[in-house]
């Protein structure tokens, strides 16, 4: 899928190329491909007798909205870049932005035995991939903790393997497991039960909310009328608690203020933007900043949409049902 970026001279595209972060190019485009894929960009110069062409991997993607146009995120490797800079006699490219998950996971309900640390009940595996599993654990586990499991696949069959505690939410039970070495067997196990899953009728319909804030009086607000219109709301107070909440549940629409305590709004979406299993959601900010700078800081981050503080009911419950139409 052919894109192209165009610049009106060399010292945009080292602006917004190179000096801007190569590693977070937005470019507009109706077709989505997949996270982790690759896709040929063309630098537009006037005056070039040749075109520069340079491939990008998709690291997120935004779905389009009546504010925002659709589009991928790329990140272009030092050696893309390196092409420009050979061409057009541009220097260091800056650090890069942290990528996401890139293998999708599909939803199941698995049976699994934990072998090392050894445990008598079992667990259930909420969710798979062919990098790890979402877990409700038998036991407290820990994030770094090395264990040996067997899942019960979806036909019965068994398969073994080592993992990694990636994160841990002991007071729920909740760990990700990220496999460590799969035997060529039990890969191809997992690949075709990921695979098998995936054809799955999908699950009916949902109306589960996130909405995030630090002031209480809002985010209670926020429950209450929501809740009060029939949706299943579920609020976090903090960056890293939304973020985790909606790795968790992958709500149908995320509502955040963009300025919280820790990781912020913006970087919530950035990531949200860059993780195959988040990009799709639709993320609404709220916030109190000047109408312009909200729309500019809306779109850098890739929301889907925004909302001025303080919040007017009726725009909220309208905004909420657009998103939830889709």
């Amino acid at each position: 899928m052919p894109l192209t970026l165009e610049y009106p001279d060399k010292y945009r595209l080292w602006s917004d190329l190179i000096q801007g972060n190569n590693d977070r190019v937005f470019i507009r485009t109706g077709e989505l491909p997949p996270i982790g894929g690759l896709v040929p960009v063309t630098l537009s110069l006037p005056g070039l007798p040749l075109q520069i062409v340079i491939e990008g991997v998709v690291i997120g993607r935004r779905m389009g909205s009546a504010r925002f146009p659709s589009g991928v995120y790329l990140r272009f490797a030092d050696e893309q870049t390196d092409k420009c800079r050979r061409f057009l006699g541009l220097s260091q490219a800056p650090e890069r932005y942290e990528q996401g998950r890139k293998a999708r996971r599909m939803r199941c309900e698995l049976r699994l035995e934990l072998l090392e640390p050894r445990v008598e009940s079992a667990g259930v595996v909420k969710n798979v991939s062919e990098a790890g599993l979402l877990v409700v654990s038998p036991c407290e586990l820990s994030v770094g903790q090395e264990v040996e499991a067997r899942m019960v696949l979806d036909g019965g069959q068994g398969v073994s393997f080592r993992a990694e505690v990636s994160w841990a939410r002991n007071d729920k039970r909740l760990v990700g497991l990220r496999f460590l070495d799969l035997s060529p067997e039990a890969a191809r196990q997992v690949r075709e039960a990921v695979a098998r899953l995936e054809l799955l009728p999908p699950h009916p319909p949902r109306s589960q909310i996130l909405v995030a804030d630090d002031e209480p009086n809002i985010l209670e607000f926020l429950t209450k009328a929501l809740n009060k219109h029939g949706y299943d709301v579920r609020k976090a107070s903090r960056g890293e608690e939304a973020l985790d909440l909606i790795r968790q549940l992958r709500p149908e629409l995320v509502i955040m203020d963009i300025l919280m305590p820790g990781v912020d709004g913006v970087d919530v979406c950035k990531m949200m933007r860059a993780d195959v299993e988040m990009a799709d959601i639709p993320v609404v900010f709220l916030s109190a900043l000047e109408p312009d700078r909200l729309h500019q800081v809306a779109d850098e981050a890739g929301a889907t949409d925004y909302l001025s503080k303080p919040v007017n009911l009726a725009d909220l419950i309208n905004m909420v049902g657009q998103y939830l139409k889709r």
